[in-house]
């Protein structure tokens, strides 16, 4: 793919950058808004990688198909992101083959729903070991993220998601007594738990409430336990290309239901972790 210089700008709290090059890879039928594209690096951003992006008006994909070489300006503000300005240069790029969001990591079976979640071991952001075993008895919810994320609706989305379902959950008649929320972080390298804990205070974390942030010095951990829910993940120039997956535990630690993308609601997470918990029964807190 030719380089291009490209131009940022801010205005306010938006960023802009201007002209970016990429190749179309897919069109999901079920959102006309959403296109996944195989982009250059934005300088000081991001890094050239495949992955989804949002435009506000489906006229802007109108007439593009798989492989279409196109420029786009891409924005982003507070917690959204969107592009628009896309044009179709007339030429034709590399559709490349696989999982268009990131790398798999074919280390550990692909689990299903009511499968048991095998017991990895993680260390939370206090340092202290922690075991998925020490959850059994109640419902739990796990999400995976990086915390150089630059992506507003990916991991930072993950993380206020996350906040605002643990806010929901204490207001919520019939919600689990006992419930946990686990983020767990693939950059085994940069977040340790003193980058965690720092990450995470700025998104509402404190110290006590049931929502750990959890990470690993062995990367044969976060592969084994991607691999099993369908989490690709693969490092990119210093950065990490991806997909999400969101993982609802019941009470014995199977899994109850795996949202696949970022578009699941605060309110049907929710839902899942009061089902995960009627599973065996609510717990009654003696």
């Amino acid at each position: 793919m030719p380089i291009l210089l490209l131009a940022a700008c801010e205005k306010g709290n938006e960023r802009v950058f201007n002209q970016v090059r990429g190749v179309v890879q897919e069109l999901p039928a079920d959102d006309p808004l959403r296109v996944i594209i195989d982009h250059e690096e934005m300088p000081g951003y991001m890094n050239a990688m495949i992955m989804p992006f949002h435009v506000k008006e489906a006229g802007e994909l109108e007439g593009l198909t798989p492989g279409a070489v196109i420029t786009f300006d891409y924005h982003t503000s507070g917690s959204r992101s969107w592009i628009e300005y896309v044009t179709d240069t007339g030429e034709k790029g590399e559709i490349k083959s696989g999982d268009s969001d990131a790398a798999a990591s074919p280390v550990a079976p692909l689990l299903k729903e009511g499968d048991l979640l095998p017991d990895y071991q993680f260390v939370d952001e206090t340092g202290a070991g922690v075991k998925l075993s020490d959850f059994r008895g109640m419902p739990v919810a796990l999400t995976f993220v990086f915390s150089r994320c630059p992506v507003p609706e990916y991991c930072p989305a993950m993380m206020r998601n996350f906040k605002s379902v643990l806010d929901r959950l204490e207001k919520t008649s019939g919600a689990p007594k006992r419930f946990h929320l686990l983020t767990i972080s693939f950059d085994t390298w940069n977040d340790t738990p003193e980058v965690m804990a720092a990450w995470a205070a700025g998104y509402g974390h404190k110290a006590g409430q049931p929502w750990s942030l959890l990470t690993s010095d062995s990367c044969c951990t976060i592969n084994q336990i991607g691999a099993n829910v369908g989490l690709k993940f693969g490092e990119v120039k210093g950065s990490y290309q991806h997909n999400l997956r969101t993982v609802v535990l019941d009470s014995e630690g199977r899994i109850q239901h795996i949202f696949t993308d970022e578009t699941w609601k605060t309110e049907e997470l929710v839902a899942e972790l009061i089902a995960a918990d009627s599973v065996n029964g609510p717990d009654t807190g003696t």
